[in-house]
């Protein structure tokens, strides 16, 4: 019996171990990218002072984002550890539950991407963070809110609720995350048809950076781009995307890329007439204004437009 529970125990281990070597090793495409890119961006004579700038204020998010990141992880760790330990059910950990665990933490970051993007709280408090980026290339994955690793963690839980342990829960979502890190880039044009068909690419994501009408709010997925094609909000890349909000914040300053939105966020909250209508910009969509604003439609005062 003790042998058995032990080589159940390494075998677990070994798994969640994979999990995380998968994570790493995505993350580790950041360098090569990122020198090719600086090559090309470089021989095309656009990698200039403004470039390097906008650069430099992406890389330094990290600053913000390691330790609420690092501090969220534990927080969240320890919370779920609690809630598994609480529940009399639990998922086995084998290889096929944990590609069931990828498949639900995919579509548990599709709707948590959604949400970021549909309630104005999120959007503002760190998601905008990352979408304020005029430019478009590795540097722009670094681009991450002091809150996105406090708080986004936490959505990982109806994973734990199921039945799943939390390094399952948590390292499949660092896959998900890391898969990402290859398509914040110009440098590839279209993969084949079949991929493009299935997985999320650099082409649907430049395009769910671009701040065009027909870009905003589209293309949420992680790895799959099916679930934007299930619940409609599939949008290809048709014309070269605009990049950053409708409203730019024309600053490489890194406390302005951090909380630049947050302050708008607060002018607006003061300048509401009612809790009421603190409550509803909070969670409406960015650009929702109060009744007696929208019969305005003063642009100087709604700040709540940039997406």
């Amino acid at each position: 019996m003790y042998t058995q529970i032990g080589s159940h125990s390494h075998i677990l281990e070994r798994m969640e171990s994979t999990l995380q070597t998968v994570t790493e090793l995505l993350e580790l495409l950041f360098v090569p990218i990122l020198a090719v890119e600086l090559v090309w961006l470089y021989r095309r004579g656009h990698l200039r002072w403004n470039r390097i700038k906008e650069m430099l204020a992406n890389a330094s998010s990290l600053f913000f984002v390691v330790p609420g990141g690092l501090v969220g992880l534990a927080l969240w760790f320890g919370v779920f550890n609690g809630v598994s330990g609480l529940l009399p059910w639990a998922i086995p950990t084998n290889w096929f539950t944990v590609i069931v665990a990828v498949l639900a933490a995919d579509l548990i970051y599709y709707w948590e991407h959604r949400f970021e993007h549909e309630h104005r709280l999120p959007w503002d408090l760190y998601h905008s963070v990352h979408h304020s980026s005029e430019r478009f290339d590795q540097t722009t994955g670094l681009r991450l809110g002091l809150f996105d690793g406090l708080l986004t963690f936490g959505f990982s839980l109806p994973m734990v609720l199921v039945g799943f342990s939390p390094v399952v829960a948590l390292a499949a979502t660092g896959v998900v995350i890391g898969y990402q890190t290859w398509i914040h880039t110009e440098l590839i044009d279209k993969m084949p048809r079949w991929f493009e068909a299935v997985f999320n690419t650099a082409s649907h994501h430049r395009a769910h950076h671009g701040a065009d009408e027909h870009y905003l709010d589209t293309n949420y997925g992680g790895i799959l781009i099916v679930w934007d094609k299930l619940f409609g909000t599939f949008q290809p890349e048709t014309t070269r995307p605009n990049y950053g909000l409708t409203t730019q914040i024309e600053s490489s300053n890194p406390i302005d890329v951090q909380f630049s939105q947050l302050r708008l966020l607060w002018r607006d909250l003061k300048a509401d007439r009612s809790w009421g209508d603190r409550f509803r910009r909070l969670w409406n969509r960015p650009g929702w204004q109060p009744a007696h604003l929208r019969v305005a439609a003063a642009p100087a005062v709604a700040g709540a437009d940039a997406r």
